[in-house]
């Protein structure tokens, strides 16, 4: 796996009293061409390009990967949060304070050992700090399998953690509380509903966050639509230049590419489309798996059509976040109707979790129920802030399921090719979170969008539109040789297998069985995670001390 961090830089550290030895492997793990750009006595911080850096009185600060661009210099580290959404090192006259982004989407990861606290945009180099073993997190296992990301603060390591949204650690000069965890409340959980913008004036807002840049300028374009909606409106400016890229998702539809041609040629721009080879999914997961460090099962995919944005030379404009800001969804009413809090987050956990099946022979006895009830209590510990709030399912799904979905941004994309994400930017997602799930039923807010934004795009044929769906053809992942490899990668593990009911442990050994399966979603996407947590054992099974689920 090979990472190039030309648009968006690799960066790690300390705060606290660190210590140059565990620092120097710190470094050793991590990608070459770092410099230095902090040292004192309380932080130190190295990255592979220069951080954006900042001044407001007594405060200085450092920023890197800043979802939202174009903005005045934050004044505060909840500012840069919020704001600039970015994650950062502020040194103030208190300490030495140690960020993410308030939506949780940038990979801000960090171990504890003695009195400091130490950072890296990737889990690996955490991992290699010392000798001492560390311990599998099934909560985050469990979560990756129901709600496809682990949640909060959860990595596959229990010893390694993941900065939470709207989180800091701060470290002080002295005293009995040297490290504290900080958090703050965005602005936008207090919007109401009572004053949300009209859909022209979403729209309008929409387009302010594309950047205004002479050249050309890539969309990824699928059959839905966020992107569509994107492409409009960068294509109604004077001047542009744009070029439309669309690939399989691999549901054995190819609805998006259908689509996409339609709409590419509506808007009268070139249409490049990248077709994966029949085994793409085989030869391109592992990889996939690695660099989302084992934290998705989404974007198996992807990486073909990554690999072309890394060859682009032009700002590759993504729809990250419309979909979940924006859209209605099943369980909206249920949510408003529900008797209780409590109620109403399982509501949307249920909803979230239907792919993930419980039946007894798919799981060894009591593992289902285990992971199920991990999940769960995770999710009401993450969600429970926003109970009451008019849009908790909209913002339920931004605090959990996103961190996977943006992590092909974070990851596939990103750090080689430059992103422009106009629905994550922090005036959108403010905008979007005041409208009450009312006035989104039957998707009639965002079709008002489309309306306005182009009406000549809102009629033609989406992925998003209601009716039967044709009859799905061979997908990339379910080829035999796809199916056999996720076979044997569980097969060498005995600790995986444990997990397994007599079914998927049958599907093992019998390819006919296996393709049986792979028809039905449930049993596959549990082969897959299977499939992953070996992988994950066998990279790090002699730093990992094995402990059983139940």
């Amino acid at each position: 796996m090979s990472i190039s961090y030309r648009a968006r830089p690799y960066v790690c550290g300390a705060i606290g009293n660190w210590d140059a030895r565990v620092v120097d492997r710190l470094l050793s793990a991590s990608p070459r061409g770092l410099d230095e750009v902090h040292r004192s006595p309380l932080a130190a911080l190295w990255s592979t390009g220069e951080p954006e850096n900042w001044t407001a009185g007594p405060r200085s600060g450092y920023l890197w990967w800043p979802v939202a661009g174009g903005l005045p210099q934050p004044h505060s580290w909840q500012d840069a949060a919020e704001r600039r959404l970015a994650a950062g090192l502020v040194i103030d006259r208190q300490g030495a304070v140690l960020h993410t982004d308030a939506l949780g989407l940038n990979d801000m990861n960090v171990r504890l050992l003695g009195d400091a606290l130490y950072f890296s945009a990737r889990l690996d180099p955490l991992v290699r700090l010392d000798d001492a073993p560390l311990h599998i997190d099934w909560s985050a296992w469990a979560n990756l399998l129901v709600m496809t990301t682990p949640l909060a603060d959860e990595t596959p390591f229990r010893e390694i953690r993941h900065l939470a949204p709207a989180t800091a650690w701060r470290a002080a000069p002295g005293g009995p509380d040297r490290l504290r965890v900080e958090r703050f409340e965005p602005a936008w959980l207090a919007a109401e509903p009572d004053k949300p913008p009209s859909p022209e004036d979403m729209v309008d807002l929409i387009a302010q966050r594309i950047p205004h840049r002479a050249g050309p300028v890539a969309i990824g374009l699928s059959g839905g639509w966020d992107s569509r909606l994107l492409a409009a409106l960068a294509v109604r400016r004077p001047g542009s230049q744009v070029e439309a890229w669309t690939t399989s998702t691999d549901d054995g539809l190819d609805l998006d590419i259908s689509c996409a041609r339609t709409v590419a040629a509506a808007l009268g721009v070139p249409h490049h489309v990248v077709v994966p080879g029949p085994e793409s999914w085989l030869e391109e997961h592992r990889q996939v798996w690695r660099r989302t460090q084992y934290q998705t099962l989404h974007h198996g995919w992807a990486m073909p059509y990554a690999r072309a944005a890394h060859r682009l030379r032009a700002p590759l404009i993504d729809g990250c976040l419309g979909d979940g800001l924006l859209r209605t969804r099943g369980d909206h009413r249920d949510v408003m109707g529900a008797a209780s809090p409590e109620q109403a987050r399982t509501i949307t956990w249920r909803t979230l979790s239907t792919h993930f099946p419980r039946q007894p022979e798919v799981w060894a006895p009591g593992v289902g129920d285990a992971l199920a009830d991990l999940s769960l209590a995770a999710f009401h510990r993450v969600t429970r802030p926003v109970d009451g709030h008019h849009a908790m399912p909209i913002l339920a799904r931004l605090l959990t399921r996103y961190r996977g979905i943006y992590s092909s941004p974070n990851w596939l994309l990103g750090p080689e090719a430059e992103l422009w994400l106009p629905f994550a930017d922090p005036d959108v997602v403010t905008a979007a979170l005041s409208v009450p799930l009312a006035a989104r039923e039957d998707h009639a807010y965002y079709l008002a969008m489309l309306g306005s934004g182009s009406p000549e795009l809102a009629s033609l044929p989406s992925t998003n539109d209601a009716g039967d769906q044709p009859a799905p053809g061979p997908r990339r992942a379910t080829t035999p040789a796809a199916l056999a490899a996720l076979a044997e990668s569980i097969s060498g593990r005995d600790e995986v297998r444990a997990l397994l009911g007599p079914r998927l442990l049958a599907t093992l050994t019998d390819p006919g069985l296996r393709a049986r399966q792979a028809q039905w979603s449930g049993p596959l996407y549990v082969l897959r995670w299977a499939s992953m947590l070996a992988r994950w054992c066998e990279e790090y099974g002699s730093r990992v001390a094995w402990e059983p689920v139940i």
